[in-house]
């Protein structure tokens, strides 16, 4: 079996932070499987602004970067990009990049339109086609950023999406219990596979100590505040309007007004839309054991994520959303790293509420997020320790890439 894999924003060791293509294709590699990555020469995500070179090969698994222009924040240009890789996914052959045709095009969300290439793909080659959901669009976007059903964007990326769950072949879910949904917007009973982010538990990608300059700023701050005796909470990653890092941050002011500004530290490495602001609010609520930091590589993000006591997995509380279960990479990391996590919201079949590795909210109201943080802060720290131990014994249990990519194998063999 040959397996093409789109994923605008693949990523992966010296490509990008985000590495579920990674680590499904080297799983699937281990099985004998051919795989390669589609990835967009340029896309927000990458470790680099230098756009990718057109082939790469990481630890065996072939990228192909496809021309996509560059971009800045979230205008025109960047929707000009996602029509580029859609226009270089539909030009793409086996000759132009010495490859065997695909007996399998997978094409990834978070944006649904390169289904309709994708589509044209596989049917000239006699593909099977699978859409996999990492988020249900349009109603990501109407709940999260709270645009208009009627606007021209959302109705486009419903019509993708009835679209790709009408003419795919599978359609695998990040989300656990998005199926229901699925279902009524046209997608035939049989076709769901749930095929989670999850870890790497044999060949983990290995932390580092940071060498980058941000990150040894971060890890300096870290022991300072281990000196200090302080507890140490980390959000690594974006800083954008999903996260809601300023309900983090009133949280935290609540919390030094109980007299806790001593006994606790957050660190905020990462960029996103709302970083300037989050450092304004900061400044203003006088929250200097708040420390923020640029975007440092994966590598060193797990690393400064296990010097840490407790993840924080920012979100807004959007229930018609996370009705349909949650996949964060933030949550797979911290339960691997076996830390506590505080999820401020409620979601379906949510990882921290079935292993007991931390506190779910059930709200992202800041009066609630404080509560938690007090709780695990004022814990003993072999407390803490046994809470996050419940966590790294259960995702590896539960949530390891080797499994969740044998069942896709398996779900993509038996799909007609």
């Amino acid at each position: 079996m040959n397996i093409w894999y789109f994923n605008h924003y693949a990523g992966g060791p010296g490509i990008g932070k985000f590495a579920r293509a990674y680590n499904l294709g080297q799983a699937w590699m281990r099985m004998g499987i051919e795989t390669t990555v589609f990835v967009a020469r340029f896309h927000h995500l990458l470790d680099s602004d230098t756009p990718l070179p057109e082939t790469k090969i990481v630890d065996g698994l072939k990228y192909i970067g496809l021309n996509a222009r560059p971009y800045k924040g979230n205008g025109t240009k960047r929707l000009l990009n996602m029509l580029d890789f859609c226009m270089s996914l539909l030009k793409t052959t086996p000759e132009k990049y010495q490859l065997s045709k695909p007996d399998v095009v997978i094409v990834s969300s978070p944006h649904p339109f390169a289904v309709f290439p994708a589509f044209r793909l596989a049917r000239r080659y006699g593909a099977k086609l699978v859409f996999e959901v990492r988020d249900i669009w349009p109603l990501s976007i109407t709940e999260i950023t709270g645009t208009s059903s009627f606007h021209p964007f959302v109705l486009l990326a419903g019509l993708a999406e009835r679209f790709a769950y009408t003419r795919s072949d599978l359609v695998a879910s990040l989300p656990g219990g998005a199926e229901p949904h699925m279902r009524k917007k046209g997608l035939a009973r049989g076709k769901f596979i749930h095929a989670p982010n999850g870890v790497v538990a044999n060949n983990p990608l290995e932390a580092s100590v940071p060498e980058s300059e941000v990150g040894r700023a971060a890890a300096d701050k870290i022991r300072e505040w281990r000196r200090q005796g302080r507890v140490i909470i980390i959000h690594p990653g974006a800083q954008g309007i999903p996260n809601a890092l300023d309900r983090l941050l009133d949280a935290c002011a609540q919390l030094n007004t109980r007299g806790l500004k001593d006994r606790y530290g957050v660190l905020l490495p990462g960029s996103g839309g709302t970083t300037a602001h989050l450092i304004a609010q900061a400044r203003e609520l006088d929250l200097d054991n708040i420390a923020f930091f640029s975007l440092v590589p994966k590598t060193e993000a797990l690393w400064l994520t296990g010097q840490c006591d407790i993840g924080y997995a920012g979100a807004r509380n959007h229930e018609a959303l996370y009705q349909y279960g949650i996949s964060f990479n933030k949550i797979m990391d911290f339960m691997e790293a076996g830390l506590p996590v505080v999820l401020p919201l409620a979601a379906a079949g949510d990882p921290v509420t079935a292993s007991g590795c931390g506190i779910v909210t059930g709200s992202d109201d800041p009066v609630w997020i404080a509560a938690a943080l007090e709780r695990l802060i004022g814990m003993r720290a072999d407390e803490r320790h046994a809470m996050g131990a419940r966590g790294r014994s259960f995702v590896r249990q539960h949530y390891d890439y080797e499994t969740i990519a044998a069942n896709y194998l398996e779900a993509i063999r038996n799909a007609r």
